[in-house]
């Protein structure tokens, strides 16, 4: 999910890469972009500078436009539709998962999936003006995520390509996400969207306020499998530094930073006590109820104090998005109690 890097870091692709191999820890063609309810796109020279700093500039607003599942889903809560999916996020039978979000993939082509994030000629009948990907490390220039390094030039023959950014934060993430939304034709001071940010700072309002009533409660986010166990960073995934940074008390693993996770092997489980417990609700992780009968797994505090929730990894940068994980922790929250 990092698409082509030299060095081994796990992110959300190689997660799936790695997990679906062990059994998880989260391209070219042009694909339509079109307004919802048929809101046209500014008309005259188009331009903007992603989170790589790389500027594309177009002689007019593009229309068909190729998205990775991970920015289709934001930027179909803000009223764009992509001509095209494609990424390491459609899966086999061509559904989207979580990462889908309020997506209706129904009569929109894809032009790769989990086994081949991105195949060029589907990409190619799709004849994007543009592709839109997230990446994962601003500073590479050949890290796009679900585009792998050996296509990445023909990718980008068929249409230019922007990046957002998987890391940093996701409030802000999300503010990227509607300023791009806005240039492809959004309208961002519609009453439906007016209410969807007016919700999401009702939510986090409520998040920040309980978080620090219960700052003291140590809080673990991790994917547990079958084979392993990946402990989650928070300074490197853009919703866990949000919460970190609205006074959740998450638990940083012994890695370095840009490390994603600290691999431990399950017989570790007991390695970070915490009060709360976060499993990633991936397919390759174990579900709450197999966590609870793991041999290893089910001694951990968290568990038996019956305070292990799930955590979306693919959640959504929208305000929509934001909205849905932000009540969800804040549930999480007003359930549990210190333990430790």
């Amino acid at each position: 999910m990092e698409g082509s890097q030299a060095r081994f870091r796990l992110s959300r692709r190689q997660v799936v890469g790695t997990l679906s191999a062990a059994a998880i820890a989260g391209s070219t063609s042009r694909l339509l972009v079109s307004a919802q309810d048929g809101t046209p796109a500014p008309s005259g020279e188009w331009s903007f500078t992603d989170d790589k700093g790389v500027t594309v500039t177009l002689p007019n607003a593009p229309k068909n436009v190729l998205m990775d599942v991970n920015v289709a889903a934001p930027l179909w809560d803000f009223g764009i539709r992509p001509a095209g999916l494609f990424g390491w996020n459609v899966l086999a039978d061509g559904t989207l998962g979580d990462a889908g979000g309020n997506i209706d993939p129904e009569g929109i082509p894809t032009a790769g999936d989990v086994n081949e994030p991105i195949r060029v000629e589907d990409a190619i009948a799709v004849e994007p003006d543009l592709i839109i990907t997230l990446s994962w490390t601003l500073d590479d220039p050949n890290d796009y995520w679900s585009i792998d390094g050996s296509v990445l030039d023909q990718v980008k023959a068929v249409a230019p390509i922007i990046a957002l950014s998987a890391t940093g934060i996701a409030d802000k993430n999300t503010e990227r996400f509607a300023e791009l939304a806005g240039l492809l034709g959004a309208d961002l001071d519609s009453p439906e969207l007016v209410a969807a940010k007016a919700d999401y700072n009702e939510a986090d309002e409520q998040f920040t306020q309980l978080a620090g009533e219960k700052s003291d409660l140590q809080v673990l986010f991790l994917a547990v499998t079958e084979e392993t166990t990946w402990v989650a960073n928070p300074q490197d995934w853009a919703d866990l530094n949000m919460y970190q940074d609205r006074g959740l008390n998450i638990i940083v693993p012994d890695v370095e930073p840009g490390a994603f996770w600290q691999q431990i092997s399950n017989e570790q489980a007991l390695l970070y006590p915490a009060d709360m417990f976060f499993q990633s609700t991936r397919d390759e992780a174990l579900t709450l109820e197999e966590i609870a009968a793991h041999p290893s797994w089910s001694k951990h505090p968290a568990v038996q104090a019956g305070q292990a929730f799930g955590w979306n990894q693919d959640f959504i940068q929208s305000y929509q998005g934001l909205k849905a994980a932000l009540d969800a922790l804040s549930e999480a929250l007003d359930a549990s109690e210190k333990i430790l």
